[in-house]
């Protein structure tokens, strides 16, 4: 075997020998010219030897050390750089992904829910009892998939850091309400008792979206674990500063075992005697989705007891005790039509008042804004008017409430301020915007066209449908022809820009993920126009929009919706609000 020595060894025993040269010339010196030194030979040795031990062995030795620990830091920081350039690139194609199974998945679902809708309305003709239940597994299992896709989503937002929320005091009894009517429908099967225990003036500050998300998952459970003739009660209670909430049934129990691993991800409770229910997913979602939310959620449960899931929440602002005027008016029954005043000047509320009245119209007064939601809601008028700058709530926040919630959404309502921002008040959704002073024969002519376009006079030009998925596209026509509508449609950008350029339709429902132009450039081109700016557009998307895109949205769009979800309903109901029921419809 061939020795080799290093160059560091060559250098070391060079240095070593060249100073131990130049101790012995030192020393022959000294020794010749007979100079005194305090040292004897025996020192200088052992300083000598000393010396070949620091240069020849300690100081080879130390940098081999040095260079090894160099080299394997360069290594493991070459290995954590590649490691970061891997996740990153996993992550970006983790994203795509997502974004890709957003749209190839949904979309397609989309139309297979929405078809066989459109089949078990028997728009095609009668269908007999097997088709009907066919049909009625269709539907089924395309909902089970579309809430299996979302809960993925879902989880893999939260696991990524991606899941944007935007938090605001809610009312509590509220949004139970909400939770409640959605359910009530899965527990009326099971003759289950679905009740609520909360004061009306208990409110958190949560996102509303994800806090009712949170509900739905925990009550749907209750409603899928608790036998025929169950109860399941909602509570909430303010301990200290945060609101308690519980969902509690008297269902079978979860086991102790089973507890501590229920919040994992993909685990799966299993039924005494059955088989396993659901994904796994709804309850790690729920835990996050609360603790995003600044809470914690916990769970009581024995066996045969029945089981009490219970997290906290922030709480929010204090809401005081609704005013009587629309309350009174919400219990009186009357042939004249109804308009809610809403609005915290009561000089402004009595000239309004006495405007309306004089006109053989019923007004009724909201003075406090946050009640403002459950007084139209009550009430059911036939128009309302409101102001923009109140506090603590102010009227933008208003009109978003009226417009997105179910039992609201469908009335006019009339925005009366000083406030000079028409086209933002259309895009959330005003269907007359005035600004103050606002003299008797413009109240009066908004309040008329508002009524009227209600009971309605159909559209005069036809309806243009914009999406480049040719079985969503034919389902958005089939569905508003069988409401009586005039539809026209455009499988991509350049078609529907043509289209419009060549005749203004009466609304635009418009798909933003399109080929050749998107939807996003076709919305700005459309409101940058002055020929095509007042036109309502509606969009449906199944694009995961970012917190920008759907600002952006809410200001130039008259309505968004979200293919992921249930939209067929809604966007019937603001259609009619935006453009009129059609006469066939009405005929």
């Amino acid at each position: 075997m061939k020795f080799t020595i290093s160059r560091k060894v060559r250098v070391g025993i060079c240095v070593t020998l060249w100073t131990a040269a130049l101790w012995i010339c030192a020393y022959d010196y000294l020794i010749t010219h007979k100079v005194q030194v305090n040292i004897t030979s025996k020192y200088f040795g052992a300083i000598f030897i000393l010396m070949i031990v620091i240069i020849f062995v300690m100081l080879p030795v130390y940098s081999i050390v040095v260079t090894h620990e160099i080299r394997k830091r360069r290594r493991v920081e070459k290995a954590l750089t590649e490691a970061k350039d891997v996740a990153e690139r996993a992550s970006k194609f983790k994203d795509e992904f997502l974004s890709t199974m957003s749209h190839e998945l949904r979309t397609p679902l989309n139309a297979v829910l929405g078809f066989s809708d459109l089949l078990a309305d028997k728009r095609c003709g009668e269908l007999n009892e097997r088709q009907q239940r066919y049909v009625s597994h269709i539907t089924v299992g395309g909902k089970h998939l579309l809430r299996l896709i979302n809960d993925i989503l879902d989880l893999s937002k939260i696991e990524a850091g991606r899941l944007e929320l935007s938090c605001e005091d809610l009312s509590v009894a509220n949004i139970f309400g909400e939770v409640m009517s959605a359910l009530r429908p899965l527990a009326d099967k099971k003759a289950q008792a679905l009740s609520s225990n909360v004061d009306r003036s208990v409110t958190v500050h949560a996102d509303p979206t994800r806090f009712k998300q949170v509900l739905m998952n925990l009550v749907g459970n209750a409603i899928k674990f608790t036998p025929q003739n169950g109860h399941i009660e909602l509570e909430a209670q303010q301990v200290e500063n945060q609101i308690e909430l519980k969902v509690r049934d008297d269902g079978p129990g979860i086991p102790p075992e089973e507890q501590r691993r229920i919040f994992e991800a993909f685990y799966r409770l299993r039924k005494s005697g059955e088989g396993v229910e659901g994904t796994g997913l709804g309850l790690a979602i729920t835990d996050s989705l609360v603790k995003l939310q600044g809470g914690t959620l916990g769970l009581e449960s024995a066996p045969g007891k029945g089981s009490c899931f219970y997290f906290s929440l922030p709480i929010g602002s204090g809401v005081p005790e609704p005013s009587k005027s629309w309350a009174e008016g919400a219990r009186k029954a009357s042939g004249r039509a109804k308009i809610l005043i809403i609005e915290d000047d009561r000089t402004a509320i009595h000239l309004i008042e006495s405007q309306l009245t004089s006109s053989g119209y019923e007004a009724y007064s909201c003075n406090e804004p946050e009640h403002a939601l459950q007084a139209a809601a009550e009430l059911q008028p036939q128009a309302i008017t409101l102001d923009l700058l109140m506090k603590p709530t102010s009227g933008w926040e208003i009109l978003l409430q009226l417009k997105n919630d179910a039992r609201t959404a469908n009335i006019p309502v009339i925005v009366v301020s000083v406030v000079d921002h028409a086209s933002m008040g259309a895009a959330i959704g005003a269907d007359e915007y005035l600004v103050k002073p606002v003299d008797r024969k413009t109240l009066l002519g908004a309040v008329e066209r508002c009524i009227a376009r209600r009971e309605g006079l159909g559209p005069a030009a036809p309806i243009l449908v914009v999406d480049d998925d040719v079985a969503t596209r034919e389902m958005i026509v089939e569905l508003l022809s069988g409401k009586g509508y005039a539809v026209n449609s455009a499988i991509d950008g350049l078609a529907a820009r043509a289209q419009v350029a060549a005749s203004l339709p009466e609304l635009v429902i418009l798909d933003l993920m399109l080929p050749k132009v998107s939807g996003f450039e076709l919305l700005a081109e459309w409101r940058a126009n002055s020929r095509t700016s007042a036109i309502p557009i509606f969009v449906l998307t199944s694009k995961d929009l970012t917190k920008q895109e759907k600002s952006y949205l809410q200001e130039h769009a008259q309505s968004l919706f979200l293919k992921q979800e249930s939209w067929q309903e809604g966007l019937v109901k603001q259609l009619q609000r935006a453009v009129g029921k059609p006469q066939v419809a009405k005929a």
